[in-house]
């Protein structure tokens, strides 16, 4: 599957925004995601190894809650993450 990620995650992947990794369903992706890019772990992952909740999952553009990331994915299909902002 092809991981996409933009904004402030690119400088953990070496400035890659697209990331081909093998994998049965989204989390085990996001697992060879983080063993590709090892620095974006921690910004990515909480110390339980669940992604962090300021983080957005969307599986070929759908939103994908992130109690949901067991999904099953092809190899085929489009993982993006973003982070969520606030401001003021």
């Amino acid at each position: 599957m092809k991981f996409r990620v933009s904004g402030n995650m690119l400088r953990f992947t070496n400035f890659q925004d697209e990331i081909e990794v093998a994998g049965d369903t989204v989390e085990a992706g996001m697992q060879m995601l983080v063993g590709a890019c090892p620095q974006l772990r921690p910004i990515l992952l909480d110390g339980n190894g669940k992604v962090r909740s300021v983080h957005r999952v969307f599986l070929n553009g759908a939103a994908l809650p992130l109690d949901q990331l067991s999904e099953k994915a092809k190899a085929k299909d489009e993982v993006s993450i973003l982070t969520a902002l606030a401001g003021g």
